[in-house]
């Protein structure tokens, strides 16, 4: 089963640190997000983030220390099943899903980051986010960002 998934993250440093992650099943019945309380301060976020990023997150339950969304995640993958399918847009995505599980993630998962060509043909079928703005989604969102790669990759 593939499993699309998206972070956001507090800059394009080699040391920026997760903010959240969304993550959804091909089938789109099954989802993900968290938003992290412990991996970043605010004041080490670019502008770009500051503008783009933390105003989408949602806040209340959905914060979660590191320890409680490895622990949610793991279950969560472990619940898919075996060849389970990691889908992301960035090996920025795959750095980020490091730090939820520095001792290597679940047996049953492996990641496939996509190749330029299929980014490219995401990017001209979402040109000026046409995508999130018909299906009501934010952007820079991780969540809704794996929601429209969904979308666009099941096609």
């Amino acid at each position: 089963m593939r499993i699309f998934f998206d972070t956001e993250f507090t800059g394009l440093t080699a040391d920026a640190k997760l903010i959240s992650i969304g993550l959804i099943d091909e089938s789109g019945l099954n989802e993900f997000y968290a938003e992290l309380t412990d991996t970043y301060e605010l004041g080490n976020c670019c502008d770009f983030c500051h503008r783009e990023v933390i105003p989408h997150l949602q806040g209340g339950a959905l914060r979660q220390s590191l320890g409680e969304v490895r622990t949610r995640l793991e279950a969560w993958l472990r619940a898919r099943g075996l060849n389970t399918v990691l889908v992301c847009d960035s090996p920025r995505d795959v750095t980020q899903l490091a730090v939820l599980f520095p001792e290597g993630r679940p047996a049953n998962v492996s990641i496939e980051v996509l190749p330029w060509q299929s980014n490219l043909k995401r990017r001209i079928f979402n040109f000026g986010r046409r995508i999130h703005r018909q299906s009501g989604f934010r952007v820079h969102h991780a969540l809704n960002d794996a929601r429209v790669n969904r979308l666009l990759l099941m096609r």
